[in-house]
Formats: C-alpha cells, sequence, structure tokens
C-alpha cells in the first residue's frame, strides 16, 4: 500500500484510486515506464476524471465504461487540462496516449474497447485541434512572455488585473458561440442564457457551436465586451453544464498548474 502511494503520487492520483480497480491499472501503466514524463502526464489527466469528475458515479469496472464515458473524458474533461506550448502538439499526445493506454488495458483486463476508442478519437481530432489553437492564441494575447525563460507570472497577472478592474461589467461563465458577425463573435451563457457581444477573438478560428470557458468585462462607454481571461475551450460536444464555483478564482489559482507548463 505505501508502495503504490509513492507511485500515485507522483501523478497526483487521489487516494480513493488505491482502493479502487482503475487505480491499481494506473500504477500498473505506471510502474512498466516509470520515468516516462508523457504516460506519467496522461495517468495525472485520467486520474482526476476517475477521482474528481466522475467521483461517485464512476463506473464499476472498466468493462461498464460505454460510450458516454470515452466520449466525456475526450470531449468534456480533457480540454480542461489541454497544455500551453509553442508546438502546440498537447492533443495529439493525449490522443495518442490514450489509444496506447486503453490497447493495453484491452489485453491486461479483457476488455474490447480499442476499436471505439480509436474511432471516438478520431472524430474528436479535428474539433479539439481547434480548441489547441485557440486557448493557445488567447493565452499568448494575455501572457504574450509566457513561452520565455524569464517569463513572469506575478507581473503579467498584475498587468491583467489592472485592466480588469477598469471593467464596469463583468461576467463569467461558459459561453457558446451562437454566430459571428464580422470581427464580434455571438455568444450565449450557458446557465444564464444571456447574449453577448464580444470583439477582439480571432474570428478565423472560432466557430459557431464552440463553448468558451472564461471571464469578459466591458469599461464604461464601450457597447462591445471584450474577453479577458480563458480557463478552456470546448468543441461542440464538450460540457453543457457550468461549474459549481466561481471560474475566475479557479483560473487564477491553477494558471501555474493547469494549461500552462513553464520550461
Amino acid at each position: 500500500m505505501l508502495m503504490d502511494l509513492a507511485i500515485s503520487s507522483e501523478f497526483e492520483m487521489r487516494y480513493r484510486g488505491l482502493l479502487e480497480y482503475y487505480g491499481k491499472d494506473f500504477i500498473a501503466y505506471k510502474k512498466e515506464k516509470p520515468s516516462d514524463k508523457i504516460r506519467n502526464e496522461f495517468l495525472r489527466v485520467i486520474s482526476k476524471y476517475m477521482t474528481h469528475y466522475l467521483e461517485d458515479d464512476c463506473p464499476p469496472s472498466w468493462k461498464q465504461c460505454q460510450q458516454p464515458f470515452w466520449e466525456d473524458l475526450i470531449y468534456s474533461f480533457y480540454p480542461d487540462h489541454i497544455k500551453i506550448s509553442p508546438e502546440e502538439k498537447d492533443v495529439d499526445t493525449f490522443l495518442y496516449e490514450l489509444k496506447k493506454f486503453v490497447r493495453w488495458l484491452d489485453k491486461r483486463v479483457g476488455t474490447s474497447w480499442y476499436k471505439a476508442v480509436e474511432q471516438y478519437t478520431l472524430e474528436a481530432f479535428p474539433d479539439l485541434k481547434i480548441c489547441e489553437r485557440i486557448i493557445n492564441r488567447l493565452t499568448l494575447n494575455d501572457f504574450p512572455r509566457i513561452h520565455h525563460k524569464d517569463w513572469n507570472l506575478e507581473q503579467d497577472l498584475d498587468r491583467f488585473e489592472e485592466n480588469f478592474n477598469q471593467c464596469t461589467e463583468r461576467a463569467d461563465g461558459i459561453f457558446k458561440v451562437t454566430t459571428i458577425i464580422g470581427n464580434t463573435v455571438v455568444v450565449s451563457e450557458m446557465n444564464s442564457n444571456c447574449t453577448y457581444y464580444i470583439k477582439g477573438l480571432p474570428t478565423e478560428l472560432i466557430m459557431p457551436g464552440i463553448k468558451m470557458n472564461g471571464t469578459i468585462g466591458k469599461k464604461s462607454g464601450e457597447v462591445a465586451w471584450g474577453w479577458y481571461l480563458t480557463t478552456s475551450i470546448y468543441p461542440p460536444r464538450g460540457r453543457k453544464l457550468d461549474y459549481p464555483f466561481s471560474i475566475m478564482h479557479e483560473a487564477l489559482t491553477t494558471l501555474d498548474g493547469v494549461h500552462f507548463s513553464k520550461k
């Protein structure tokens, strides 16, 4: 148990996973390549999906992980963990690692999910790549020196806060893109159904149906809203509900741990 605890802590799995079927398989998969950073990051994401996102609603066995389980992982949970990088290859890596893990799982526990998951990844890839490009573009706009070794996160946050504090109106949530008019993106906040007209977004990348999780604001005298902070970007088949806590708080407290991967 202590050895499993030490191994699982390397990919940040919650303690509850040690007593579940999936935890044992994650640990066994990790032990095959203990120093593989890519495998470790994949296990960090999928273990959080099982222990945090699904929690008590997790299927009782791998054989019970039907289509909605895999689609929710790919379309709704993984976008929260897309890493910001100059190469923009995180989607490629995650989907490849997912297929490798499922192939390994089929051999280990006798499931037969590989062909289905392979099809899901093929279908999801184009939309997830668009999400990756959007979140990289928006993050680079907000934090232009993020990929520099001397990047100062605190300094950028101070600058952001100073600019954002000038807004007299603010809103956060998950905004579904409904249409694009010239350089204006029209969105509907998914919980309140309020409509907002936002300028300054990369309209050449954004398409109707995309869901944008973040914070918007409007300064005195301005007609259109501005996009101020990005938490996640989801494909049309992604998230359907908002988070039960402040998105602004979640974004500001995880900037250096969720999407950002400093070198």
